[in-house]
């Protein structure tokens, strides 16, 4: 009877670790559906944080780094079935162009001319004269009257320099008892005690934030076009 007791005693132990492996195993499988959707919640989070720093460093260009996940899926059935309809819509193409030809002639591309200057753009006049020597017939010497002008347009950039602006302030005062003194008063100043303009302030912020020049930069260029 022990003998018999023993094997059965064997059996159920090894049945309850076994009930308990699965148990254990059942249980890491939901930790890991857990992990595994922390980790997805946490990659889509860090997409996001990464888009919205775009953004906050390059403004309305990041047009261009917004991706949408869903837009990296490609449906490769779509695509065969493009493929094969583009290939007949090509050899239907090349049918009609062909009979297009032979009906009727190619017409021949017109050349365009020099595209013209914008006219809201100020207008400088240089006018350009013939030298008095020149300006007489050389028949019987009577002087040449204007009879038309030759006009042609170049498009000029004038430079940025540096100019100093002096505030003269005027005092005003009774020239007999000299007293009750009077100024014009001060103009209201951007940064106070300072001897920056609106206009350079607003250049420096230009220069720095929308053309990526940095301030030691400009720096360096500032003596120069203060040279010219």
């Amino acid at each position: 009877m022990k003998n018999a007791a023993a094997p059965s005693n064997a059996v159920s132990q090894l049945q309850r670790q076994v009930q308990a492996q699965q148990e254990e195993i059942a249980q890491l499988h939901r930790l890991m559906v857990k992990k595994e959707a922390q980790w997805e919640a946490t990659k889509q989070s860090l997409f996001e944080q990464f888009r919205l720093a775009l953004e906050r460093q390059f403004g309305p260009s990041t047009e261009k780094y917004r991706v949408d996940q869903r837009d990296l899926l490609i449906n490769e059935a779509e695509v065969a079935v493009d493929e094969e309809g583009s290939d007949a819509s090509e050899s239907i193409t090349t049918a009609d162009d062909a009979t297009i030809d032979t009906a009727t002639p190619a017409k021949r591309r017109a050349r365009g001319g020099r595209v013209a200057l914008p006219p809201e753009l100020p207008r400088v006049e240089v006018i350009h004269e013939l030298p008095d020597d020149v300006r007489h017939c050389h028949d019987d010497g009577t002087p040449l009257k204007v009879i038309g002008e030759e006009v042609s347009e170049e498009l000029h950039v004038v430079p940025a320099r540096i100019e100093v602006i002096r505030h003269v302030r005027r005092k005003y005062a009774c020239p007999l008892c000299e007293e009750g003194v009077k100024v014009a008063p001060a103009l209201a100043k951007l940064l106070p005690k300072s001897n920056a303009s609106a206009t350079l302030l607003a250049y420096v912020a230009t220069a720095k934030y929308q053309d990526a020049l940095p301030l030691y930069r400009q720096s360096q260029i500032l003596p120069a076009m203060a040279r010219r």
